[in-house]
């Protein structure tokens, strides 16, 4: 996984009183389309699709007591997909782009015709004071549960999609939260966000954004500790609509990194589902991760995890795929299984691959790609997504799928970060 590291603030210093810091992203990316005219169009072999990023982050702590955290992001985003085709991948939005857990519209979008937006918005801004053995934020904060890799069953507020390759910053949500310690390794958290209840797809109605909802919104305690070198959590809670009763655990078993979380949601909302009536669009449902992974000494890092889909189909993909788009479950599949390696060839240069596989139709997501350090604050990576599966038909009823990953298309991107 890739991380922002740190750089030179363009001023001050964020671990003073005040820090001003930046990046831009610019992503590029071509898609190889097969032959299927209701998701790509007649005759159309090839699209493309780009997204450049510029975030300001302003950070600081004026006091022992105080501190603060303000980040504003620019995007100017093309693609030549049609509607239909780009809502499968979600390869160039944060967690299929969920609008979960957000009170307020501090988003702008100056322009959005045909191809072409732009958009600028407020994706952080919290301010956390120190009382004691307790800390409080307020505000838009990113809150991270959860210690697998490619799925994260405890990770309840806008967790990263599985399929994305870019997790540099995770979106924030409008929440209060209260870190309270218990000891040097253990404490209690717990978590309020406002939300709005969203339709199907995750989003957010036009115009609703003020609108509290009790099913949009989450009340959620969890408790961690470390206890003979394993990381423990249990939580708890009402999330988005429904309860939430989770835990998991990651340590060290001999030359293995061990990985493990679970979570049991309980469904408090009868939505229908579009694919199928008959079937709850939110149902109550298991997931499970277990994960395993290795660092070797020649520099080889592998990881693998093994996903237990509640929410997801056995038989019709398009339901399974609908939850999976509107934040419930994580795939169309219920059983899947993942792996990545990574190693570094240059110490300017790290190869990685990794494969998603879902064992009940037999596709699978691969994804081969190289980071390029050219300096402290600049990298480059290049990669490629491949679908691998039986790919969809179309039926007098409409898209049938065969495949989860055999509807994608192929995919190759080049990306370009630079921190300053």
């Amino acid at each position: 996984m890739l991380l922002p590291r740190p750089a030179r603030a363009i001023v001050g210093d964020s671990d003073g009183g005040f820090g001003l810091d930046g990046s831009l992203r610019t992503i590029t990316a071509v898609t190889g389309n097969y032959d299927f005219p209701l998701l790509f169009g007649a005759d159309n072999s090839t699209d493309g699709l780009s997204q450049s990023l510029l975030r300001l982050t302003m950070a600081g702590r004026p006091a022992d007591w105080f501190g603060y955290e303000l980040h504003l992001v620019g995007e100017l985003y093309f693609t030549s997909l049609p509607a239909l085709a780009s809502a499968g991948p979600g390869l160039l939005v944060p967690g299929a782009g969920l609008s979960r857990y957000r009170l307020f519209d501090l988003e702008w979008r100056p322009l959005s015709e045909g191809d072409v937006s732009t958009r600028l918005w407020l994706d952080r801004a919290a301010l956390r004071f120190s009382v004691g053995p307790a800390d409080i934020t307020v505000g838009r904060q990113a809150l991270t549960f959860g210690k697998a890799y490619f799925w994260n069953p405890l990770d309840v507020f806008l967790a990263f999609d599985p399929r994305q390759f870019d997790r540099d910053y995770k979106p924030g949500v409008d929440a209060l939260r209260v870190d309270y310690a218990l000891g040097d390794f253990s404490g209690l958290t717990l978590v309020a966000a406002a939300g709005r209840t969203v339709d199907a797809t995750g989003l957010a109605p036009e115009g609703d954004f003020a609108d509290l909802s009790w099913r949009g919104a989450a009340l959620l305690l969890r408790w961690f500790t470390s206890l003979a070198g394993w990381d423990l959590a249990a939580q708890a809670g009402k999330v988005y609509g429904g309860l939430h009763f989770g835990a998991g655990l990651s340590g060290e078993l001999g030359p293995l990194a061990v990985r493990g979380e679970a979570a049991w949601f309980q469904s408090l909302d009868d939505t229908p589902a579009q694919a199928e009536p008959a079937a709850r669009a939110r149902p109550s449902h298991l997931q499970a991760v277990l994960g395993l992974g290795h660092h070797f000494e020649c520099g080889l890092d592998l990881q693998a995890e093994f996903l237990y889909n509640g929410a997801g189909s056995g038989g019709n993909l398009l339901l399974g795929m609908e939850r999976a788009l509107g934040g419930t479950g994580f795939h169309a599949g219920r059983v899947l299984g993942g792996l990545v390696a990574s190693y570094q060839i240059l110490p300017i240069l790290t190869g990685s691959l990794a494969w998603i596989f879902s064992f009940g139709d037999y596709s699978s997501l691969l994804q081969p790609g190289l980071q390029l350090s050219v300096s402290d604050e600049a990298d480059f990576l290049f990669g490629v997504m491949l679908g691998l599966g039986a790919r969809p038909e179309a039926t007098a009823a409409g898209l049938e799928l065969n495949s989860e990953f055999g509807a994608w298309p192929n995919v190759y991107y080049l990306e370009f970060k630079f921190y300053f």
